[in-house]
């Protein structure tokens, strides 16, 4: 049986530039798993996400995603490989 692990940065970072000479790479894939892996969204959560949900990371700051979770509003902290998939995806 193999091992599984999520990508590293650098691994991120190598799907990610090839997607940008690629089109046909889905990194809206790689992007679910990261955010479910990393992050613990629900896929009820990533099912209804939206480019606004997305707050960038600024400076030291990193990148928040904002998610309804029955009534209220919760935030989660984005991992620097959710980041990069996340800005990856919204860029295309």
């Amino acid at each position: 049986m193999t091992e599984r692990h999520l990508m590293t940065a650098e691994e991120t970072r190598t799907l990610v530039n090839g997607a940008l000479t690629d089109p046909t790479i889905d990194l809206a894939t790689a992007l679910g798993v990261s955010l479910a892996f990393r992050e613990g969204l629900r896929t009820v959560v990533l099912a209804s996400l939206s480019r606004a949900d997305y707050h960038p990371a600024v400076g030291e700051v990193p990148g928040i995603l904002t998610y309804r979770d029955g009534d209220q509003v919760r935030a989660a902290k984005l991992s620097p490989e959710s980041e990069l998939l996340f800005a990856a995806v919204l860029d295309r």
